[in-house]
């Protein structure tokens, strides 16, 4: 760029009318959808439908085609953070409902992993422990809770998605991190059944190396209970299946594989 462009205050001045006239476009856009937000309320009565606004399958889809076709200098993790955040506050206009953390492990993280995830328009609230965490969101029937898969014990053990808790997503959405740094979103039955990528189980088993030589899948986890009992967390995706000697095994929800940053 030749020093005359650099210093051409016309030039800039043109630019910056460039910029504040795309910011308008975008916040009329964002208005323009939320009067359509409005009206799907009034045509799905969701503001009397427990869990009604939580779609999965449908955020899962839109930030894969916002993946797909993202091209330019903006980092695709900036443009995920403003449509999930973009996605939870109208949903929350949908149906108000809360995020539930845990106090457990590194709750700085995890609060960052939530802010993400629901932005800051969706009120988020703390816990001492997991169990308090689902208390909350079962009592609250259109609520989330955000677990972290190290430091809340054997959290899972509490989940059964065809009766009550499951696994809606695994965080973060975007980028790879160590299994340490990843989250789970809980929350009641959805209405719509989710065709996830990948089905979560959990279940029991005698020993420590009881799921060693199994290849049907992804131990996620495998910890005690207060009595000593250990439960094992287990992902399998299409095509995979389950190991034999998983005790009292029982679906927990499931999640979509997350979107690698490029």
């Amino acid at each position: 760029m030749s020093t005359k462009t650099q210093n051409n205050p016309q030039r800039l001045t043109e630019l910056r009318a460039k910029i504040d006239a795309v910011d308008e476009s975008i916040h009329t856009l964002l208005m323009q959808r939320a009067s359509v937000i409005d009206e799907l309320i009034l045509v799905k009565g969701a503001d009397v439908q427990t869990g009604a606004a939580f779609r999965p399958a449908r955020e899962a889809s839109m930030m894969q085609t916002l993946a797909s076709r993202h091209r330019g200098s903006i980092p695709l993790q900036m443009i995920i953070h403003i449509w999930r955040d973009i996605i939870s506050t109208f949903t929350h206009l949908q149906a108000n409902y809360t995020v539930h953390l845990t106090n457990e492990g590194d709750a700085n993280r995890l609060r960052d992993m939530a802010r993400f995830q629901f932005g800051f328009s969706v009120p988020i609230k703390n816990h001492d422990t997991s169990r308090r965490v689902f208390d909350a969101v079962t009592a609250e029937g259109n609520a989330l809770a955000v677990i972290p898969l190290e430091g809340a014990g054997c959290w899972w053990q509490y989940l059964n998605s065809n009766a009550g808790l499951g696994i809606m997503a695994r965080l973060p959405v975007i980028g790879s991190q160590s299994p340490d740094h990843h989250a789970f979103v809980i929350s009641p039955p959805i209405s719509d059944a989710a065709p996830y990528d990948v089905r979560c189980y959990a279940g029991t088993i005698k020993s420590a190396d009881a799921l060693l030589g199994w290849t049907g899948g992804e131990i996620i986890a495998i910890s005690p209970d207060d009595s000593g009992k250990l439960h094992a967390l287990i992902a399998i995706s299409e095509g995979g299946t389950a190991p034999n000697n998983l005790i009292d095994i029982r679906a927990v929800g499931g999640y979509f594989v997350p979107i690698n940053e490029r």
